[in-house]
């Protein structure tokens, strides 16, 4: 429907990213970690010359350990130590006040790694590691950036794991083995297969020889190439205490997000989620590390529900109307799909079966809760936070009489909230634009009234259960990392296009199910609630984790 430059200007994303898996590849730098560890097998060496191979013939960047570092200034390394020495200075401050402090102290084996490590590898080259590595020279330990390079860790499948595990034992696998490792992603081997653990809580198991070179295209390189890289507050324009949760006009908005909560916990697809102090690091040091990577969080949580506010919803125009009404030539129009005036307003291009119209996009807002918090047992007055999207612009407004610490967050799928969101509202403005297409479209007047409910869970559908007007989109895609850009780009193009579909065929449509592979789903919904009786209520609608991943490979009724 809309250029890929066109979504990412939309939706605030800088950068142009690589969408397509190939692409990927070539975007691709990696190094070996030129330290075997000693535990490991024959079978997970063997894995790692595997996948050198198959790197290479995919195009990858493999640079040679020594070519991949760089050499770390004297001055630098003093500069970080006295960092470091004041963190410790500010946590004894701290204690000595009886104050619940968010550092951690630093022991001499920080300052020595600061000062003695200075060969790191470079900012936005990953490192593949084989086997067990000792504490103080893990891969982590010469990293230069944990925010543009990923550890991957090749081990063999703990011998608790096997293809009956459920969820809940792959999971609290999962992060015991990145704490220790000090990993982003675990590759695990065994004499037949291998799993694959990342932050989307996932377990995805491929087998070891059978199309060993597409499994690695499409689920392994994505998931480096496009990491966890959680929005900051610096990437938005922020406003402390800029809403009242009492009001009335968030009543609605509020009450979805509390009153589905207790629902949704009841249905168990919330799990608990997880602190950074619970998690097994080896020492305070790698602890500091994972908080960085985390953005200060203080742990993670699975999922989100939100609460779209509702919608000055814009007609579209034909181009010689937008002509004459903004005073802009058509010409305008000639090289790209969307036009931008002084950041001031934003109009697309939109091409469907009746001809060219012209729309200036509508700014969007929506209520959901901080990164971290209880997902379904939430204090509306300190967990939730409104994000708004204007312009390719991104706005945070904290909550009056809200706690303001190292903790709050926004949520790691920020990106993909406002993208659905951004979705819906061009969905509305057309089907206003045309009521014929449909009749009255329920849609339009939920969004404009009500507004709506976007939830995201690790977890599945059953593809036979979708309700009548829902589609379901985005199974094809790479198998991303949450919070990346490329999920956020994925979300809109899959709503529009699957929209655009039912709008061809004159069937009704009411929302769509957006697929993350081997992540989970995200869903617009007309509320919360009635979504969370759903999976209460309905036998076998839906899972957590990947037990209906696969039925959505097979075409579905509600699938276009």
């Amino acid at each position: 429907m809309l250029s890929q430059e066109a979504y990412q200007n939309l939706l605030g994303i800088r950068e142009r990213v690589p969408l397509a898996p190939l692409e990927m590849a070539d975007k691709l730098n990696v190094t070996f970690f030129p330290h075997v560890g000693n535990d490991a097998s024959k079978g997970s060496i063997a894995f790692g010359n595997r996948l050198k191979k198959v790197l290479k013939d995919l195009k990858a960047n493999i640079v040679p350990y020594d070519k991949a570092l760089e050499h770390i200034s004297l001055q630098k390394a003093l500069s970080r130590g006295v960092k470091a020495l004041a963190n410790n200075v500010l946590y004894g401050v701290d204690l000595l006040v009886k104050k619940e402090s968010p550092r951690h102290f630093f022991p001499l084996a920080v300052f020595k790694n600061i000062l003695f490590k200075r060969d790191r590898v470079k900012k936005g080259i990953s490192i593949i590691s084989i086997g067990e590595q000792k504490t103080g020279s893990l891969p982590m330990d010469y990293t230069l950036s944990f925010r543009e390079s990923s550890v991957i860790t090749i081990v063999d499948v703990p011998p608790h794991i096997n293809e009956k595990s459920e969820f809940s034992e792959h999971f609290e696998t999962a992060m015991g083995l990145f704490a220790h490792h000090m990993t982003n992603i675990i590759l695990a081997i065994d004499k037949k297969s291998w799993l694959l653990y990342n932050f989307n809580a996932s377990h995805p198991r491929y087998p070891l020889y059978d199309d060993f070179k597409e499994h690695i295209l499409n689920a392994l390189i994505p998931k480096i190439v496009a990491p966890i890289r959680p929005l900051r507050f610096s990437d938005f324009n922020v406003t402390t205490g800029a809403f009242d949760v009492g009001e009335e006009k968030y009543a609605h908005a509020v009450s979805q997000l509390k009153d589905s909560g207790v629902l949704f916990e009841r249905a168990g697809v919330y799990p608990q989620g997880k602190t950074i102090n619970s998690l097994p690091f080896r020492n305070n040091f790698y602890r500091w590390i994972g908080r960085l990577h985390l953005d200060q969080r203080n742990g993670m949580s699975y999922g989100f529900l939100a609460w779209q506010l509702p919608v000055k919803i814009e007609k579209l125009l034909s181009v010689e109307d937008f002509s004459a009404h903004y005073h802009y030539d058509k010409k305008v129009f000639l090289e790209k799909d969307y036009f931008q005036q002084d950041k001031q307003n934003t109009f697309l291009l939109i091409h469907l079966p009746s001809g060219d119209f012209v729309l200036r996009v509508p700014e969007v807002w929506v209520m959901t809760q901080r990164s971290g918090s209880n997902k379904t047992q939430i204090n509306p007055a300190q967990d939730i936070i409104k994000l708004g999207l204007v312009n390719g612009q991104l706005y945070l407004h904290t909550p009056t009489g809200a706690r303001i610490d190292e903790g709050y967050k926004p949520s790691f799928d920020t990106q993909v909230i406002l993208a659905h969101a951004l979705g819906n509202a061009i969905i509305a403005s057309i089907l206003s634009t045309f009521p014929d297409i449909f009749g009255k479209a329920s849609f339009v007047e939920s969004i404009e009234k009500f507004g709506f409910g976007i939830a995201h869970w690790h977890g599945y559908i059953h593809s036979e259960k979708i309700p009548p007007g829902w589609y379901a989109h985005g199974a094809s895609n790479p198998h991303v990392s949450c919070s990346s850009p490329q999920s956020a780009v994925y979300a809109i193009e899959g709503k529009l296009r699957v929209f655009l579909g039912a709008m061809n065929e004159k069937t009704q449509y009411k929302g769509d199910i957006h697929i993350e592979p081997h992540h989970g789903t995200n869903i617009t919904f007309t509320s919360l609630t009635d979504l969370a009786n759903l999976f209460l209520n309905e036998k076998d609608f839906v899972s957590l984790g990947n037990k209906y991943l696969s039925l959505y490979y097979k075409e579905g009724k509600n699938s276009l």
